[in-house]
């Protein structure tokens, strides 16, 4: 199965999060840019999932504010090598897990 986008279905049942909880965090964390269709339904692409499942483990692990969360973002920087190790990693957990709905 290859999928370019998700729907905030999908999204939510990746990262283990209402899909109220994801459409708030839309709309207070800056970095989290969401595509729109015509239609206006939401459209996640893996930059997305692999944003929206670091700010689950700030929020309830590191247990930062959603203003933290904020600030987390515009001071980090990732290093390339590491991103593309943590894309694969994450990749692999979304493919058992789309895997596993069908």
């Amino acid at each position: 199965m290859n999928k370019n986008y998700f729907n905030i279905d999908d999204v939510a049942q990746i990262i283990n999060e209402q899909k109220h909880t994801i459409r708030f965090w839309e709309n207070r964390i800056d970095k989290l840019k969401v595509i729109r269709t015509q239609s206006g339904h939401r459209l996640y692409n893996y930059e997305n999932l692999l944003l929206l499942k670091k700010i689950k483990q700030l929020l309830d692990i590191e247990r930062l504010t959603l203003d933290g969360v904020n600030e987390y973002f515009s001071k980090s920087k990732i290093k390339k090598a590491s991103f593309n190790d943590k894309i694969i990693i994450d990749l692999r957990e979304i493919l058992d897990i789309l895997k596993n709905s069908q």
